[in-house]
């Protein structure tokens, strides 16, 4: 082999390896995030109906699911964006306990706004190249 194949072979084999890196980055993140964003919406039926209790547990189990998602994402994202989940998660939890039912139903929103920002800001598009 000439030195000019083995360079094009070791760049054909790093762009191969970004890209699937890439692709599967985004299925990971595709995936936690709708499992997160059912748990959320789930959670909003639940305080629409005005069933504290099961919001409570609801968002609890949220809880445990987002303390297994964050250190993959930690990783991956900007801590800006996790530390928005966290927030928005702690206020929501908190105006569920106080049963205070438009402020609860903002906040969730906005935590919905927040994971449902993550696939896209992350994703492969040219509005996030430029």
């Amino acid at each position: 082999m000439s030195n000019n194949t083995k360079t094009v072979t070791v760049v054909v084999s790093l762009v191969l390896v970004i890209i699937i890196s890439g692709v599967l980055t985004l299925f990971y993140l595709n995936r936690s995030c709708e499992k997160l964003q059912k748990a959320v919406d789930s959670a909003g039926l639940l305080i629409q109906a005005k069933q504290w209790d099961s919001a409570e547990k609801l968002l609890d189990a949220f809880a445990t699911d987002w303390d297994r998602t964050k250190p993959g994402w930690a990783i991956l994202l900007d801590h800006f964006e996790i530390d928005n989940i966290d927030n928005s998660y702690i206020k929501t939890r908190k105006y569920v306990e106080c049963k205070d039912y438009p402020s609860a139903l903002a906040e969730l929103e906005a935590l919905k706004a927040y994971i449902k920002h993550i696939p896209k800001k992350e994703s492969f598009s040219l509005e996030n190249i430029m």
